[in-house]
């Protein structure tokens, strides 16, 4: 999932202003709950992202720092299937699926 992120990242797919979705842990009364949130990127470094969340309910949400590893959705699209889209990698079962009448 890495090299595919790295891939996209160096054909100007994902760039700053992106919209990804990754999971997070948040503070809720004192406990960590992990939660899938869409966060904006804002600066992308050599193995994570700092970007900050989208919709949330703060006056002033954190910068966060997502690692490649943990997200799981670029632009609504899963990193492999946009990938395959522009020819970084291998199509998926879903480009071969058959149209049924």
């Amino acid at each position: 999932m890495q090299e595919t992120i790295k891939k996209l990242i160096d054909k100007k797919i994902i760039k700053e202003e992106t919209m990804i979705e990754a999971q997070i842990t948040k503070s809720f009364m004192g406990s960590p709950v992990h939660k899938m949130v869409v966060l904006k990127v804002k600066q992308i470094c050599d193995g994570y992202f700092l970007a900050d969340e989208q919709e949330a309910l703060e006056y002033n949400p954190p910068m966060r720092k997502i690692q490649f590893k943990n997200i799981v959705k670029v632009d609504g699209m899963d990193p492999l299937e946009l990938a395959a889209v522009y020819g970084l990698s291998p199509k998926t079962a879903r480009f071969y699926r058959k149209k049924e009448q």
